[in-house]
């Protein structure tokens, strides 16, 4: 516990409780010899000041205590445990108790409006050139208050003074959101997705840091504390799901799909292609053998049928098959 720069006053009160339960304490036992009902008078009021003045700081979940004297904070950190206070005149001396447990908040940021693509930046239909899609980007990270660095208790009354885990998440979510939006004025939703640079460019956010890999490490094992004055360290941040919203969504479902399906039927056609040179060199025509190919893939046999006969279809289908399966 660090009392520099409190001030004379400030330290005397803070020892003045423990001063008077000693001295009462003897004064006490000592008046037992020479009036005993006095001396037991006296020792139970210093039991009532104790249990007055006796506070406890949990350890488990884990709290300290920021100091309050006459209701100004001072940068002092009580660890959990029992201490004595007085919260009573001439003193009004106590501490406000801080939770420093570690934090795990997960927040999906929607709506972000990104910048349309160059070759979409176009004006129809009232839409303006730079109106790209929207997409949601999943945030987590984890946090603690910064209780145990050197400036401790200065942390802590930031951490007080931005309303505790409420409003420093708040706040948090605020800043994380601002940027997001920043980027996505300047880049299309195909950009941010496939983006590497987002988590960089949050951490520098909200901690100060270029992302390297040393600041990495230092993150996940220590953690790095803010700079926006909220009194927390952040001890792990990631970058979760990145997903297109509403008609982007759908667009870029259909787009996928439209790819799968152009490449099947690219391999289908290499497929056909492959196999009929094949008959080709076995001495098949090219429509005997595109037309056996279809008969023997289920495409159009019927038409096979009733344009070129079973019987040809029948041959060219047992020589196809037969050369193929003679080929190493």
């Amino acid at each position: 516990m660090k009392m520099e720069g409190i001030g004379n006053t400030n330290r005397i009160i803070m020892k003045a409780p423990k001063v008077i339960l000693v001295a009462m304490t003897i004064f006490g036992l000592l008046m037992i010899f020479f009036s005993f009902w006095i001396g037991i008078g006296i020792l139970v009021a210093t039991g009532i000041f104790l249990y007055v003045c006796l506070r406890r700081i949990p350890a488990r979940p884990p709290y300290v205590g920021v100091v309050v004297i006459w209701g100004e904070r001072l940068p002092i950190v009580i660890p959990e445990g029992w201490h004595i206070f007085a919260p009573f005149f001439p003193f009004m001396y106590t501490v406000t108790m801080v939770s420093v447990e570690k934090v795990n908040v997960d927040t999906t940021f929607p709506n972000i409006r990104c910048k349309a693509r160059i070759e979409d930046q176009k004006e129809e239909q009232g839409i303006t050139p730079f109106a790209g899609g929207e997409i949601s980007v999943k945030i987590s990270y984890t946090y603690s208050p910064d209780y145990k660095g050197e400036r401790s208790g200065q942390c802590l009354i930031s951490f007080i003074n931005s309303g505790g885990h409420e409003g420093v998440q708040k706040i948090i979510k605020d800043l994380i959101e601002e940027d997001l939006r920043e980027m996505a004025r300047t880049n299309s939703w195909e950009d941010i997705t496939f983006s590497s640079e987002i988590k960089g460019r949050l951490v520098k956010k909200l901690t100060g840091e270029e992302l390297t890999e040393e600041i990495a490490e230092e993150l996940n094992k220590n953690g790095l504390p803010d700079i926006a004055d909220l009194g927390v360290k952040i001890s792990r941040f990631n970058v979760g799901e990145v997903k297109e919203q509403g008609e982007l969504a759908i667009a870029a479902e259909k787009f996928a799909k439209e790819v799968q399906e152009r490449r099947g039927e690219n391999e289908e056609m290499e497929f056909v292609y492959e196999w009929v040179k094949k008959l080709k060199r076995m001495g098949v025509s090219p429509d005997v053998a595109l037309d056996t190919i279809q008969v023997e893939r289920g495409k159009a046999e019927k038409k096979i049928r009733a344009f070129r006969g079973f019987e040809t279809t029948a041959k060219a289908f047992g020589e196809g098959l037969s050369g193929i399966l003679k080929k190493p």
